[in-house]
């Protein structure tokens, strides 16, 4: 750099210089090891205003560091300036010591790269929206892109414009032959085309479809990703928790065997409760495995506590099933509950667990029909032939 003397140098620090400062040093001592804030009393808390402003290079001949070959006009400019604390202000210029311009400029500089990394560490708010619609009995549903996008505010942001839409674009009714296979066949494929772009990132899930294929749904989704599952609040369009407390009440039954079987029921019964005689008569005469609620109601999942505490207690049963029974047991799950916990219940499904078979009730017969196979040999079976 070129020598040059500039006259009447002053040693006035203009006001967005020194705003700079506490900007990239974050209010902290920027002598390496001192970490006093410049902003409070180290004993008595109080806030004031403990900030040095040192020069680097001094500010005029005679003082430490001085150099010719600075360009004196710039000696008040940020590069040129390190804030501290008035001790280690002291220290730096003390005729005891002996820091040179270039410590002062690698302690500036690491501080302030250290500054800029932390702040820089925050949480990732950005959300992928996803959304699977498909017809309940004859009725086709949709829930709403804005809806979806509006309901993760304001802790998360949507990814995209777009939600990513699983949906089928197949007008098939769950009475239809070959209905289950098709459908869930189509939502792997969907999913596989998603997979390697929603994969570690936070997830938004809205569904609203019949029982199975939130089951389904739930299994790809499984505890590998990370997933709030939502639940409508009384409307297609509200998707917002009611409230942040626990507001439902649970109660396990265990129905004993009639006589032997290979096979038990679990149901969760929420929205409707059955008699045990329907359930034998469904069934068979095996172990029946309830998590219930003594009143029902449409509405039951009015928190994300709620959907917990169902999700734990079907846990804890599934976990007492595989512990009493053989290991090729099937469980029949039998859902009469809101949509989020039939996709919960799929997300749950550990290595180990039981094959477990989903029904649905046919909206025209109002028979229990065996829908699809989940964790099991026939569901491998299927995997395998559509690959």
């Amino acid at each position: 750099m070129d020598a040059k003397e500039v006259e009447n140098k002053s040693r006035h620090i203009k006001p967005e210089a020194e705003r700079m400062l506490w900007a990239v040093s974050a209010g902290i001592c920027e002598f390496k090891g001192c970490c006093n804030k410049l902003y409070t009393h180290h004993v008595t808390k109080e806030n004031i205003n403990q900030s040095e402003k040192a020069h680097i290079y001094a500010f005029s001949e005679g003082g430490k560091r001085f150099s010719r070959l600075l360009h004196t006009e710039k000696i008040n400019d940020i590069e040129n300036l390190i804030i501290v604390c008035e001790e280690c202000h002291k220290l730096i210029d003390s005729e005891d010591t002996d820091y040179s311009a270039y410590d002062l400029i690698a302690m500036k500089k690491e501080h302030e790269e250290r500054v800029s990394r932390l702040v820089s560490i925050k949480p990732d708010l950005q959300s992928e929206v996803i959304i699977y619609n498909a017809n309940i009995a004859n009725k086709a549903i949709k829930i709403s892109d804005y809806c979806a996008n509006e309901a993760i505010t304001p802790g998360y942001y949507p990814a995209r414009a777009l939600p990513i839409n699983l949906s089928p674009d197949l007008r098939l009714y769950d009475n239809e032959d070959n209905y289950w296979n098709v459908m869930a066949t189509d939502l792997e494929r969907q999913f596989a085309l998603f997979e390697p772009r929603i994969r570690d990132k936070h997830i938004s899930l809205f569904a609203i479809a019949p029982q199975p294929l939130l089951f389904k749904l739930g299994s790809l989704f499984n505890r590998n990703f990370i997933v709030d599952v939502h639940q409508s609040q009384g409307s297609i369009d509200m998707w917002h928790w009611e409230t942040d407390k626990k507001t439902i009440y649970l109660e396990s039954q265990i129905l004993p065997e009639v006589e032997p079987s290979t096979h038990v029921v679990l149901t969760i019964e929420l929205t409707a409760h059955l008699s045990e005689k329907e359930l034998r008569n469904t069934f068979g005469n095996g172990y029946i495995y309830r998590i219930i609620t003594p009143v029902c109601d449409p509405h039951v999942i009015r928190s994300k506590a709620d959907l917990n505490a169902v999700v734990e207690q079907y846990r804890n049963v599934l976990n007492i099933i595989r512990k009493s029974h053989a290991q090729n047991v099937n469980v029949s799950y039998v859902p009469i509950a809101p949509a989020s916990v039939s996709v919960e219940a799929g997300r749950q499904l550990m290595k180990g667990d039981p094959e477990i078979t989903i029904y649905d009730r046919n909206y025209i017969t109002k028979e229990w029909t065996k829908a699809l196979v989940v964790n099991g040999k026939e569901e491998e079976q299927c995997i395998t032939k559509n690959s």
